[in-house]
């Protein structure tokens, strides 16, 4: 299987396999995939669930939908499951819109850590609305193994 298919298959398992995870109910969508440049592209349409009393995303869903596009990322270039060791996020601009597009890419792949680099745009204006990097390390999950089907 080539990166773009265990991309596409990830995301897939992410969102049909969650069973009410926060993860699943963010129903991803994959996008692209460019194995040269070890970067992806993951949809997520905006839930009424999702909004703050302003009417625009919770920085929480903001940054459970960035943990998840990175993450989905680590495990299809890394070939293994994966744990946040660390993440940051910078928010540029309310995610106001009615889609929103998150760009992942590798910036060090090790054996101990994952290093990726995220960006989110509002699909419709290609507005950049935030950007961050977190930190992955390679985990093996015996209590839960198959739920990403990985």
């Amino acid at each position: 299987m080539n990166i773009e298919e265990k991309v596409q298959e990830i995301v897939g398992n992410v969102r049909h396999n969650g069973g009410g995870m926060l993860s699943n109910m963010l129903e991803p969508e994959y996008v692209s995939c460019d194995p040269e440049k070890k970067q992806t592209r993951i949809r997520y349409k905006r839930f009424k669930w999702e909004e703050n009393g302003r009417g625009e995303v919770h920085g929480g869903v903001i940054s459970a939908m960035m943990d998840t596009a990175m993450g989905v990322t680590a495990m299809a270039f890394l070939d293994h499951d994966v744990s946040t060791a660390d993440m940051s996020i910078s928010f540029i601009r309310p995610f106001a819109g009615r889609t929103f597009v998150i760009e992942s890419e590798v910036i060090h792949l090790g054996q101990r850590i994952v290093r990726l680099s995220g960006r989110a745009y509002d699909e419709e204006t290609g507005k950049l609305l935030a950007s961050g990097t977190t930190n992955f390390m390679p985990v093996i999950y015996e209590k839960h193994k198959g739920i990403l089907g990985v």
